[in-house]
């Protein structure tokens, strides 16, 4: 079986390694790895290479696409070693480092939907500094839970162990037998859940709803929809964007805000509605987003037309990231 990057990243030698030399050489080492991963993976990089390629000529929008290409490499290799410093470091250093270089005002808009005593469901996607949400949210003295799976055993086991430190609850997508019913169960009791929208290989795709994401036509993934009609919880969109590894923003969209953003009209679902708000934050910074080698998977779904003034410049995104850059 073939070797994946995150196996080489999460390997108990390489965990060995950081936590023997520091962060710093961490950061170093974790991006040399990649890149050597990618030279004697040609076929991987080929794909997202050729994924980028795709999406960047049916928008037709003129970009640099090697200096564009260049930066998702560096953003896929500042997740993994984002992943490794949440799940290994000490809790007390992990504190201070997100609290201090993390931008996070809009951590009221989380507050104010949970006075609303139904629960809040912040959907992300794998873009920016995902790793740090959760424990960004906990220390802030939020009650998390969150759905996820891991890559290796080791990692696993780690992450439940943070988890505990921080008193966030996992959710294994795997191992927990009914994870809607356990999801539900968690925002009755008004905590956030923490989740994403764009597991691609995990959509229950509906039959009768459609959407489109990245170019192609999908059966829309009921899984928000389902959770959020049998809690009435509040929706918010959130992602931390990813200026360098030492400096970041937290960007928080409630649902009524995203609403505003389409001019008012409401998609069909509250799923499709956050899954194009990521969609348009991918066209915009493809950088951040680091699921490329998954686009392949899309090509089981029928292409469409992607318009050019509303794939890359998209007016309803200037103020979300007017503030930022």
């Amino acid at each position: 079986m073939k070797t994946k990057l995150s196996h080489v990243i999460q390997s108990k030698f390489n965990i060995f390694i950081y936590l023997t030399l520091g962060w710093g050489f961490a950061r170093f080492y974790i991006f040399s790895l990649g890149k050597l991963y990618y030279i004697f993976n040609k076929k991987e990089k080929e794909i997202i290479n050729n994924a980028i390629a795709d999406v960047a000529g049916r928008i037709r929008r003129e970009i640099d696409l090697k200096e564009v290409t260049g930066r998702v490499f560096q953003g896929i290799f500042s997740h993994y070693y984002e992943k490794m410093f949440i799940a290994f470091e000490d809790k007390d250093k992990a504190t201070r480092f997100l609290n201090d270089n993390i931008s996070k005002g809009d951590l009221v808009v989380i507050r104010n939907s949970l006075l609303k005593g139904r629960g809040v469901i912040v959907i992300t996607g794998h873009y920016g500094a995902i790793e740090y949400i959760p424990t960004l949210l906990a220390v802030n003295g939020f009650d998390i839970s969150m759905i996820a799976k891991f890559k290796t055993e080791q990692l696993k086991k780690k992450v439940f162990s943070q988890a505990e430190k921080y008193r966030i609850r996992m959710i294994d997508a795997e191992n927990t037998g009914n994870v809607l019913n356990t999801a539900i169960k968690q925002l009755k009791e008004n905590r956030v859940l923490v989740t994403q929208c764009d597991e691609i290989e995990e959509w229950r795709p509906s039959k009768k709803e459609n959407t489109s994401f990245l170019g192609h036509m999908t059966g829309l993934d009921r899984t928000i929809n389902i959770i959020q009609r049998r809690t009435g919880a509040e929706v918010i969109f959130g992602v931390i964007y990813r200026f360098s590894l030492s400096e970041y923003r937290l960007i928080v969209h409630s649902y009524e805000d995203i609403l505003k953003m389409f001019g008012g009209i409401p998609l069909s679902t509250v799923g499709e509605t956050v899954l194009k708000l990521l969609e348009q934050y991918i066209y915009r910074y493809p950088e951040q987003w680091y699921q490329w080698k998954k686009y392949p998977e899309l090509s089981n779904y029928s292409l469409i037309d992607i318009k050019t003034e509303k794939a890359m410049s998209s007016p309803f995104l200037q103020p979300a990231f007017g503030k930022i850059l």
